[in-house]
């Protein structure tokens, strides 16, 4: 195992034990949860995505038919949105979008495509995700690239010192598709099922090509707009 899988498989470690001890506190409570609104008045979020190819093989669809039919309440995402979130763009929203886009397509252009490990579930407060872990250091090189060449278009404030930071820290270091979206009660047995697979391979994704969507919090079809596709170089 490298120095970054080693790294990576340390951020979704700390990412499990604050998740789940949130998750257990929630259902000591008897939270219930809520999905966010969905659609186009809810398309208020810009980012920079890679879906995940839809592969049979790699068993993320069966371990989700399980866990839905077990528990039909939550939102499972469509095979066809699940995506690792590359890059946010909430703070440029109203930045020049074709000078926008004109960047991201030089900066993507010139790296090559990626490979993605799914290996585990992890947890936070409000979703279950797929952990990846990257090949080597290509998806590193893109999120630094990605800052460099938009840092300036950005009206980003510092963050504040608070008691999810940390956790947000992490979750902008690793790479992760969100499967589910909690909503209604969340149970005991959910989180022991979801625990069972903290481990499970789910094989590999090849990423050659980003796209640039305008969307809502879910990756709704209703609410998402692809604004441009921008292939990786070669």
């Amino acid at each position: 195992m490298n120095s970054r899988i080693s790294f990576d498989a340390l951020q979704f470690g700390a990412l499990w034990l604050i998740g789940t001890a949130a998750l257990s506190l929630s259902a000591v409570r008897r939270q219930t949860y809520i999905l966010p609104t969905l659609g186009p008045t809810a398309a208020v979020h810009l980012s920079l995505v890679a879906r995940l190819p839809q592969q049979p093989s790699s068993g993320i669809s069966k371990v989700l038919a399980e866990l839905e039919r077990h528990h039909p309440s939550h939102h499972y995402y469509p095979s066809d949105t699940v995506h690792v979130t590359i890059r946010n763009f909430d703070d440029m929203k109203d930045v020049d979008r074709p000078e926008l886009i004109a960047r991201l397509r030089h900066c993507i252009g010139s790296l090559r495509p990626f490979g993605l490990t799914g290996r585990g579930l992890g947890v936070s407060p409000n979703s279950v995700f797929l952990q990846l872990f990257p090949e080597d250091d290509s998806l590193w090189e893109l999120r630094q690239q990605l800052i460099r060449s938009t840092q300036d278009l950005s009206r980003a404030r510092k963050s504040t010192a608070g008691p999810g930071l940390f956790r947000d820290l992490l979750f902008r270091r690793a790479a992760f598709a969100n499967l589910i979206r909690f909503s209604g009660p969340l149970s005991g047995s959910f989180i022991r099922a979801i625990a069972r697979h903290r481990t499970t391979s789910f094989g590999r994704f090849a990423v050659e090509a980003l796209e640039l969507v305008q969307t809502d919090r879910l990756f709704s079809a209703a609410g998402t707009t692809i604004m441009d596709r921008m292939p990786l170089g070669r």
